[in-house]
């Protein structure tokens, strides 16, 4: 009779390897894919001048054209 080791072998190792892989790849395609904009949307946003080409630019010169439309209306 044969005994069986314990344990997991090279194959299942390589198994559970590949899975994680797969699963980090798809999480990193996700976080870091930029958020894609309608026509319309990018059109109104370029009006704005807001600069989407990356997610901290996108979020610096939005929140750039918020403080200057709340100086205008604390002006008049």
């Amino acid at each position: 009779m044969r005994k069986f080791k314990a344990g997991f072998g090279f194959i299942e190792i390589l198994l559970v390897l590949a899975i994680i892989a797969f699963i980090a790849y798809k999480v990193f395609n996700v976080y870091f894919k930029k958020t894609s904009l309608d026509k319309e949307t990018q059109k109104i946003i370029s009006e704005q001048g807001i600069d989407t080409t990356s997610y901290k630019s996108t979020i610096d010169s939005t929140r750039d054209k918020l403080k200057d439309i709340q100086s205008n209306r604390t002006a008049q």
